[in-house]
């Protein structure tokens, strides 16, 4: 578009032409009033507050809808143009309840910041004011509909960045309304953006409800913690407490968008089982105890059972995936210092000498850009929401997604292809992607691939890799534990250098990255966590775990921690029977938005974050925690005042990259059923199991083992029965010879056969 100059309210400005006028004036800070307008959402036109006066037009004109040309001048404040706003607001107050006193969106609402300028303090309106009865959307929005305008910002996310257009206009004239079309309520993963995107207080957070004016809390920024985004959040609170959590804009991450776990997490930090005091086992029976006494135990605990033996090698550290950098860095530290090299972080993987090694080579701007995607195992709208909704608009600019999965999954774009197969087929599926890639082009073949037999799922998947000027390959979270899961990774690496693809691997979680990079595995000769779990220890410190959601197999991490004679620190922030079962000091640990640390995203940006709140009670920081425990253990270099030290040091080291193994092995290692199981999204860590809000969703419900009827057969289930504890469904949407199983509640065993 070419360079033009235009004139607004007087001022000459540069423009591209076909450029929406409001675009211009917003930029250059022109203020022009506005409802349906949103930055991120199509263009409506249907408020016409932006009404304003184009020289050479008789009528006033939307600045919403207005591309501009070479030579336009423009009043946004002439007579002309405040006569046309202001009757606009007339007529848009006819209607309102005018209920401000005991609206949630008081002192946020533009209706209400724009009725001080443009609206008067006499109405000519003397009939009655129309009612609109509300609708219960679920456990997360509470709905006020009398007030809503009519501006459809709310129908316009749903269609445009969910993808799931649950909210509509029905009825003409003074009927119309905006409701859902489904009893059930919202359903989608990002709900909570039509909060945000109501100008209005038709659509308030349900949590958040009567409980605070929005000038009364103070807003931090944060990063959020529960995926591989790091979504920029504002966390806003009052009085020590957080009250809401709202999105920031960085369009470089999450635009200005976040999930709703992001969104209402926080409900989880005032949780009836928060850690509040240290406690310390004593003959059987847990005491509540100060700091000092509780870290002289774990100390004295630590000397008499594993130091002053000279048994640092039955020593072990273990950590959740979703501590922060600084967390990982000092427990490796501490571990270190004494002469320890037992430490893990990837307590979910069933096999570890079969890891998943694949680049993330493409960001999450990027995304949007790319022709052509291959999704291989992954649920990517529940499991990586932000993610998936670079895909989907990727999809809206043409682009093509063939999905390689062992169950069908709802995607809120349409697909090219959706091939659903048994964990067992996906390495021949895509050695045969590989071998008509190379055939095609007239490579020399390598051996393993000779006896490979190349189907049409192949073929045409290759075709589309092969045609593709900018394509990604996604490996999802269903991979970690498949048995050819190195071989898949390898496969996938091989397949992108041939068609000059990009790689996104989502097979990681949460902070995953960072502990990559300080290097929270196995050093030198030390253990990983499945050697550790099966070894003669003495000691152990985990950091933020609770078995029964983290390990792969429960019953063999309890039996670990409960040996005779094995010493167990926990550092947790809730309660927990099973972790209170095996410990033997309990330090209660700072949650999300009560702690400073940093996050490293699949972009590789080092997001810092402080805390938003001090934490209650006794609670205290994790790496503070950490960092006197180092200083009673008499270890050096353990000097920090805040954390951001500790950054800088981490900053300064040397750490290894990971070296890729392409041996390809395609013999397939299967036999019987094999189970894949995934926690449900909102599941993934302790403050969003704590959530209560978030729990009563239908996402926070979700409880199934899915099982075609030949399987459900071989393992001699019907619809009725239990699978590893979980509800059995029988559907035509799984492969054979498998179980996936997508459950918020933690069983006794989530061994994956």
């Amino acid at each position: 578009m070419a360079d033009i100059e235009i004139e607004i309210d007087g001022k000459v400005v540069n423009a591209k032409a076909g450029e929406m006028l409001i675009t211009v004036s917003d930029r250059e800070g022109i203020s022009v009033p506005r409802f349906c307008y949103h930055k991120k959402l199509s263009v409506a036109a249907s408020c016409r507050m932006c009404l304003v006066d184009v020289e050479g037009v008789p009528k006033p004109q939307p600045a919403c809808s207005t591309p501009v040309n070479e030579g336009m001048k423009v009043h946004t404040q002439n007579d002309k143009a405040k006569a046309s706003q202001k009757a606009v607001m007339e007529f848009l107050l006819i209607n309102h309840p005018l209920d401000c006193p005991i609206c949630d969106q008081g002192g946020e609402c533009e209706l209400q910041d724009l009725a001080v300028e443009y609206g008067s303090d006499v109405s000519r309106f003397s009939e009655g004011k129309r009612i609109v009865p509300d609708s219960d959307i679920g456990a997360l929005i509470q709905t006020d509909m009398t007030r809503c305008i009519h501006c459809t910002r709310c129908v316009r996310f749903g269609l445009e960045i969910a993808g799931m257009m649950e909210m509509g206009g029905t009825g003409r004239g003074e009927n119309l309304k905006i409701e859902p079309f489904l009893r059930e309520g919202i359903q989608s993963e990002l709900s909570g953006n039509m909060i945000d995107v109501c100008p209005v207080g038709a659509l308030t957070s349900k949590p958040f409800r009567y409980e605070l004016r929005s000038w009364q809390m103070n807003s931090m920024p944060s990063i959020a913690r529960h995926d591989l985004v790091g979504s920029n959040l504002f966390v806003q609170t009052y009085k020590g407490k957080v009250k809401r959590v709202v999105s920031a804009d960085n369009d470089w991450v999450n635009e200005t968008w976040i999930s709703d776990r992001d969104r209402f997490s926080y409900e989880g930090l005032t949780h009836k089982n928060r850690l509040l005091e240290p406690q310390i086992k004593v003959q059987g029976q847990w005491k509540q105890v100060s700091w000092k006494v509780a870290l002289d135990y774990a100390v004295k605990g630590l000397n008499s059972h594993v130091l002053k033996h000279q048994k640092a090698n039955q020593l072990g550290g273990l950590v959740s995936s979703t501590a922060t950098m600084e967390e990982l860095y000092l427990l490796k530290k501490i571990l270190t210092e004494v002469g320890c090299d037992n430490i893990d972080h990837r307590l979910n993987v069933k096999n570890l000498d079969n890891t998943i090694t694949l680049d993330s080579n493409i960001k999450l701007d990027a995304l949007e850009m790319i022709d052509y995607a291959l999704i291989v195992g992954a649920n990517i709208q529940l499991e990586q929401p932000m993610i998936n909704h670079r895909l989907r608009k990727a999809t809206k600019k043409g682009a093509d997604i063939d999905v390689l999965n062992i169950m069908a999954f709802d995607f809120n774009y349409l697909l090219n292809t959706e091939n659903i197969t048994a964990p067992n087929k996906i390495v021949p599926t895509l050695a045969g992607v590989l071998k008509s890639i190379i055939t095609n082009n007239a490579q020399e073949l390598p051996g393993y691939l000779a006896a490979v037999k190349v189907d049409e799922v192949a073929n045409n998947i290759a075709f589309k890799l092969l045609n593709s000027s900018s394509s990604v390959i996604i490996l999802g979270e269903h991979i970690i534990n498949n048995e050819d899961a190195s071989v898949i990774a390898n496969l996938v690496t091989q397949i992108a250098r041939n068609v000059n693809s990009k790689t996104l691997n989502l097979s990681i979680t949460a902070n995953t990255i960072a502990a990559n990079l300080v290097g929270f595995v196995p050093q030198n000769s030390g253990m990983d966590v499945n050697t550790m779990l099966v070894s003669d220890m003495r000691g152990f410190i985990l950091l933020d775990i609770y078995p029964q959601y983290d390990f792969h197999d429960l019953e063999i991490a309890v039996k670990a921690f409960t040996k005779d004679d094995t010493f167990v620190i926990s550092l947790n922030g809730f309660k927990d029977d099973i972790v209170s079962d095996y410990s033997d000091v309990i330090l209660p640990i700072a949650s999300v938005y009560e702690t400073s640390g940093t996050q490293l995203n699949i972009n590789n940006d080092m997001q810092s974050y402080t805390a938003a709140v001090k934490a209650p009670n006794e609670v205290k920081p994790a790496w503070k925690v950490l960092k006197v425990m180092a200083d009673l253990l008499e270890l050096p270099g353990f000097h920090y005042a805040d954390s951001t030290q500790i950054l800088a040091e981490i900053s300064h080291q040397p750490y290894a990259k990971h070296t890729h193994d392409e041996h390809i092995n395609l013999t397939s290692k299967y036999n019987s059923i094999s189970t894949i199981w995934q926690s449900s999204p909102y599941s993934i860590d302790a403050v969003l199991r704590h959530s209560s809000a978030l729990q009563k969703t239908k996402i926070g419900q979700m409880n199934s083992a899915y099982m075609n009827q030949a399987s459900a057969e071989t393992l001699g289930l019907s619809a009725d029965d239990k699978y590893l504890g979980v509800p059995v469904v029988i559907t035509s949407a799984v492969a054979d010879d498998c179980v996936f199983i997508n459950a918020n509640q933690a069983t006794n065993t989530q061994e994956q056969a």
